[in-house]
């Protein structure tokens, strides 16, 4: 009789350690470059950032406050003019013409831009290529000015400008976020993906048959849609962030309203 109880709690144990390993697997995918989250309202991008900052437990860049006042690393505010790059762009370094720049921020401070299509959205194109052309080159140079990476959210991938979407090095498409009802208990699942299309048609990651046939199927798959992984765990949602800020960003009229 005991294996009914043996049996049971071994499957638990064994849910909690892979659940806590894809935790892991999610939160490193923000140290290795520039990240695209998008997903539908309620699939869980600003928890997904939550989470990878309280995580990393490191000191982040951000327009909303993932992290409480107790924890032992802080926020800055975003100000997109640091993006500017003092108005220079890519043919001032050609043309060795540049404006002097320094950069305000300490060093290893990542960014997470909550809705960034609200500050570079894609319907205005050709105003954000005059006021923000410095923007793409920013982030191209992100780990040279600030040995910093840029992390941005977006309801959907292309109403973020492109020029910000094509410097991002990984793509992850959130499915869904469930909460357990009365806890801060829930579940997150997402896709991820090294090409910007594959993420933008949400090209599912099909099963292979095993052997030589499936591998030389997989290959064919990655070559054509670049790698693509289903990362899924259970975590708590470490800090009540304020899902509703913009709202009093605009009640209030200012960005630093908290100040």
């Amino acid at each position: 009789m005991l294996w009914i109880i043996l049996i049971p709690i071994s499957l638990l144990l064994i849910s909690i350690l892979v659940s806590l390993i894809n935790k892991h697997r999610f939160v490193s995918l923000f140290k290795q470059g520039n990240t695209l989250v998008s997903g539908l309202r309620g699939r869980g991008k600003d928890v997904a950032f939550c989470v990878v900052v309280n995580s990393r437990k490191k000191n982040y860049i951000s327009n909303i406050n993932y992290s409480s006042p107790k924890a032992k690393f802080q926020r800055f505010e975003f100000d997109e003019k640091v993006w500017e790059l003092a108005g220079n762009g890519n043919f001032d370094f050609v043309d060795n013409k540049l404006k002097p720049y320094k950069y305000p921020y300490p060093d290893g401070l990542d960014y997470y831009i909550s809705d960034a299509a609200v500050y570079f959205p894609s319907q205005y194109q050709n105003e954000l290529v005059k006021r923000y052309r410095g923007a793409p080159l920013f982030q191209a140079l992100s780990r040279h000015l600030g040995d910093c990476n840029i992390h941005c959210n977006t309801q959907v991938q292309n109403r973020l400008w492109d020029k910000i979407r094509e410097q991002s090095d990984i793509y992850i498409v959130m499915r869904h976020c469930w909460f357990i009802p009365k806890t801060k208990f829930c579940h997150i699942s997402s896709y991820v993906y090294t090409l910007e299309e594959s993420a933008e048609k949400q090209i599912r990651l099909p099963r292979f048959p095993l052997g030589k046939v499936g591998k030389e199927q997989k290959i064919q798959f990655e070559i054509a849609h670049g790698q693509i992984k289903r990362i899924s765990f259970f975590t708590h949602l470490p800090f009540n962030y304020d899902s509703r800020r913009y709202k009093k960003i605009l009640e209030n009229g200012c960005v630093d309203y908290e100040k």
